[in-house]
């Protein structure tokens, strides 16, 4: 904005910004600000870097309210460094990946501190020592910071216990490679060696077993430029499991109930150096499941699988203990599972012992025979079912309790790709409601309830209703409340804001774009259409800001804030209260 270097100032609207003080016509423009403007520009002329380099925030200190800002080019860098802090700040800027060791930079310009100093870049770091309240600008001369090509073909070549070993492929300008690891992806890496590597391989070691890690190798090259980071890629290190089975029971039979869960089925496991210590081995995951009888256990999804607890110590083995809650009668097979990688992988496990992947049917499970209660009378059918709200990833259902039922348990819910199905349950609740989050966008998907009691039995399907993934349109209505003066300002109502966000094309912020139909000398109001959820600031004005609304005290006001919400018909009113206007009366004339 012009006057910016004078130190030109303005004032609340209308008087943001003044003329320029032109010295000759008796202004006092701050000479010592134009200085110092001519100083920032003459170092931008100077250093390359400053308009063509990348921008890299280096340092943000709260506790020492310090910032560091880098830029750099192929040939040259250049750090900007501010203390906001009253006292002296001694800081260490992280350069590691980013500038090279060795570097030599000097400050070339400065407010509080000196000119001409020079610093070099160690073990990745650059320290300086700053005045308080100051500022300065440093930069190189020609210097290489071009940097190697990154590795490609990372990838993970083993997994053991605490360790991970890496392997890719080398670059053609690289001396040598550093490893970063993080526990999320794609950000928050650390070095994972201490000296430079010279090979295509390497051993990540001191991890956590069944946690997931992530890894990129960059590239360094002979002057220490580090190139950008190769794919990324994930390892688990785990324990290894030398055996398991499914121990006890070979044989169940279990009444339906939704409430009481089968006697307990008992799995061991055996993990050299490990399971005989004493307690629960760390990382040790292990799952109960039933299914099908004569099906294969993985990745199927008739079969289901809980979490077992650990149970005790027997001999060499930990063992553990969980129970099933089947909901329809017939004969099932049931086994144990067990994983050191967080659940990525699975040893699936019979009476017979550990039976591999899973990937075909067990050959010797457990076998639970699950028969019907004396109670096959189904609850009655739940009423009203409806959509109670929409966005484009989810859809919000509500129903009529069933009452007068004591053996009622729950819901379950049905969604169809059609009016007549079919339906798959994809969720049950003892609530009333429903959020359906498994939704494509703009996705159409026809919804029934059914009641489940205590022995499983089911009513007929209640009424169907159709739920779009998308926002629904809201009808809102403003009635602005506004002073009796109003009539006699010859001027419209208007309402301005983020307009733009409803539907129709209007204006952002015009005190004209809203017009307002006048209802009788103290109403006036608006309609529009707009998505459910939608948020807008807005205010009133008389077709002009010099005639925006104020409060009581003919002070500002804060923007009006409103969200759409559908309600239970779409439509919204929204009722407010004009208390003056700015240049009517009370308020200026």
């Amino acid at each position: 904005y012009y006057g910016d270097e004078v130190g030109l100032t303005g004032a609340d609207d209308p008087d943001d910004r003044r003329t320029y003080p032109w010295d000759d016509l008796g202004g006092m423009p701050d000479y010592s600000m134009r200085d110092h403007y001519r100083g920032l520009i003459a170092a931008r002329k100077m250093v390359p870097a400053l308009r063509s380099g990348d921008f890299r925030m280096l340092l943000a200190d709260d506790d020492k309210e310090v910032i560091a800002i880098g830029r750099k080019t192929g040939s040259q860098a250049a750090i900007t460094l501010v203390n906001r802090s009253t006292s002296a700040q001694t800081v260490s800027v992280p350069l590691g990946g980013y500038i090279h060791d060795n570097a030599h930079f000097s400050s070339i310009f400065a407010v509080g501190n000196s000119i001409g100093q020079a610093f070099t870049v160690s073990s990745g770091m650059l320290q300086i020592a700053l005045a308080p309240e100051s500022g300065v600008l440093l930069a190189t001369g020609a210097e290489d910071f071009v940097p190697p090509d990154p590795p490609t073909g990372l990838k993970v070549a083993k997994e053991a216990s605490q360790e991970v070993d890496l392997s890719w492929q080398p670059s053609a300008t690289a001396a040598g490679y550093n490893v970063y690891s993080s526990p999320v992806s794609g950000g928050g890496f650390t070095k994972a060696n201490s000296a430079l590597i010279t090979g295509t391989t390497f051993n990540v070691t001191g991890l956590n077993d069944a946690q997931t890690y992530y890894f990129i190798v960059k590239a360094v090259d002979s002057v220490g430029n580090e190139s950008d980071a190769s794919n990324e890629v994930s390892g688990i290190p785990h324990l290894t499991i030398g055996w398991a089975n499914l121990q006890w029971p070979p044989t169940m039979t279990h009444t339906i109930s939704a409430s009481t869960p089968t006697d307990f089925a008992y799995g061991q496991v055996y993990i050299d150096g490990q399971t005989n210590k004493p307690g629960a081995t760390p990382g040790l995951q292990a799952q109960l499941g039933f299914g099908p009888a004569g099906s294969k256990p993985a990745g199927n999804t008739a079969w289901t699988w809980v979490s077992a607890t650990f149970n005790t110590d027997t001999g060499n083995n930990d063992e553990f203990k969980a129970s099933m809650l089947p909901s329809a009668v017939g004969t099932f097979d049931y086994a144990y599972r067990y994983s050191t990688t967080n659940g990525r992988d699975w040893l699936y496990a019979d009476l017979n012992g550990p039976e591999g992947s899973g990937d075909a049917p067990l050959p010797n499970p457990g076998k639970l025979t699950v028969i019907a209660s004396g109670d096959t009378t189904p609850p009655a059918v739940p009423n009203n079912l409806r959509v109670t709200g929409a966005s484009l990833s989810s859809i919000d259902l509500a129903w009529d309790a069933v009452t007068g039922d004591p053996t009622l348990y729950g819901y379950e819910v049905l969604r169809g790709d059609s009016s007549a199905g079919p339906y798959a349950v994809i969720g049950s609740t003892t609530n009333t409601t429903f959020s359906d989050t498994n939704v494509v966008a703009n996705g159409k998907y026809y919804y029934v309830v059914r009641a489940v009691d205590q022995s499983f039995n089911r009513s007929n399907n209640s009424n169907m209703v159709v739920g779009e993934a998308k926002q629904r349109k809201v009808t809102l209505s403003f009635v602005a409340t506004v002073p009796a003066s109003t009539d006699g300002t010859g001027r419209a109502v208007h309402i301005a804001g983020f307009l733009d966000r409803l539907d129709g094309g209007y204006p952002q912020w015009d005190p004209t774009g809203g017009t307002m139909t006048r209802v009788d000398a103290t109403h006036w109001m608006i309609t529009f259409t707009g998505n459910e959820g939608t948020n807008i600031e807005y205010k009133y004005v008389l077709g002009d800001w010099n005639y925006v609304e104020k409060d009581a005290a003919c002070g500002e006001i804060g923007n009006r804030l409103l969200t759409l919400s559908y309600g239970s018909t779409g439509t919204q009113t929204v009722n407010d209260t004009v208390l003056n206007w700015r240049n009517v009366a009370p308020c200026g004339n």
